[in-house]
């Protein structure tokens, strides 16, 4: 199972030849690519938009249910 991440907030974008590079924190995620039609979003692997937002997909993570594990091995 994977879960969307809404990152919009956190994408910046930079300016380069032909359209925008879009990056998430350091990390480059695409670009946004210049036409005279229209624009056009180019995401890496991991990331989708939708409804003019940008998430991130990553594999669903179990919840934490205790703060440590293995306690009866006795090094806590």
């Amino acid at each position: 199972m994977t879960e969307r991440i809404d990152i919009t907030d956190k994408v910046c974008g930079k300016i380069c030849d032909d359209g925008i590079e879009l990056f998430f924190y350091s990390d480059k995620i695409g670009e946004v690519m210049y036409s005279d039609m229209n624009n056009e979003y180019v995401l890496f692997a991991g990331y989708i938009r939708e409804n003019s937002r940008i998430y991130k997909i990553e594999p669903k993570r179990e919840p934490v249910t205790q703060f440590v594990e293995d306690c009866d091995l006795g090094w806590c």
